[in-house]
């Protein structure tokens, strides 16, 4: 009796085994969502659909991206949270959805690492401060005098509270003693149309949004907000150099899917996006606005990372006064 038992279990076994490759073959069998916190035109909008113009042809659906503006981005990351765990729901986040916003929104209805099976990073970006060349300002130390001389009337855009942006202006009021006030946009485009128009003095900027205009003569670069400068973005100084020490803030894209997402779906969007990630026409594309690929060595890998650029962010966030309720 206890001989056929075992048979049967092992019949069992060998036939959800089966069927669980059978199945991780046959995904994906319809179109994907590529989910991404920001509006059309900006740095998240344009990375979104790089990515998915690439893997639509690797995976032989189509994917596409679905702009959710809003909330830091939170909007975007709790339709994904609450998505079903199919592999049909997929989300562009970065640094600023899972490293910084657990720490800067006091309610979040997610959690960074409990509702999302991380899959892998994909991009590096540089961020930019600015300003357009009518305020005849030419350097940080320029703009940090002007704005000590005219308290309470300059203001900088960013893509949205508790960007990385808003984190940098943050930090360079504090490291500088000054007093710009923030005005979050929805989405980088938003923000640079303000900037051009006027409105508002400053932008700190992803380069994908920043460096058309630079390049145009409408925008003066100041700094980048990490330590050094990037050879990504020739000429213009990190923020050691320019004046403005102890600020270093990368930013970083990623992937991630729902929670308990099957491993061998898991296994298969992370070799599909990673392949995507190695394509020279990537590399180049991203190359033209100072981004670069950067992808993790497993899924595992990547949560890890994930946990630790969370933890560091716990102190930057609190030292910089940053708060959104």
């Amino acid at each position: 009796m206890f001989d056929i038992v075992r048979r049967v279990l092992a019949l069992v076994l060998l036939l959800l085994a089966s069927s669980a490759t059978a199945w991780a073959q046959a995904y994906p069998e319809r179109p994907l969502r590529l989910v991404v916190g920001f509006p059309p035109g900006g740095s998240g909008d344009f990375l979104a659909r790089v990515i998915a113009d690439e893997l639509s042809r690797e995976l032989g659906q189509p994917v596409v991206v679905d702009n959710k503006p809003g909330a830091g981005s939170n909007i975007a990351a709790e339709s994904v949270a609450r998505a079903a765990p199919d592999g049909y729901t997929i989300l562009l986040g970065g640094n600023f959805t899972h490293a910084i916003n657990p720490w800067l929104y006091k309610n979040l209805s997610w959690d960074p690492h409990r509702d999302f099976t991380p899959i892998t990073e994909v991009a590096l970006m540089s961020v930019i401060v600015c300003v357009t060349p009518q305020r005849q300002i030419h350097s940080m130390k320029e703009l940090i005098a002007k704005v000590k001389s005219e308290p309470g009337k300059w203001f900088y855009a960013t893509p949205g509270s508790g960007s990385p942006q808003h984190l940098a202006g943050a930090q360079i009021n504090q490291i500088a003693g000054i007093d710009m006030q923030h005005v979050p946009f929805k989405g980088g485009a938003p923000s640079l149309q303000a900037v051009l128009a006027g409105d508002v003095q400053v932008i700190i900027g992803t380069t994908p949004v920043v460096l058309p205009q630079i390049r145009a003569g409408r925008l003066v670069p100041l700094s980048l907000i990490t330590r050094a400068a990037s050879p990504m973005v020739p000429g213009v100084p990190g923020a050691e150099e320019a004046g403005v020490p102890g600020m270093d803030l990368g930013s970083w894209w990623g992937i991630w899917a729902p929670a308990k997402l099957k491993p061998e779906v898991t296994q298969r969007l992370y070799a599909a996006i990673t392949k995507v990630m190695r394509l020279p026409q990537v590399a180049e594309k991203l190359a033209r606005e100072a981004m670069e690929p950067q992808i993790s060595p497993s899924p595992e890998n990547f949560a890890a990372f994930v946990r630790k650029d969370h933890a560091m962010y716990e102190s930057i966030v609190k030292a910089s006064g940053a708060k959104v309720e």
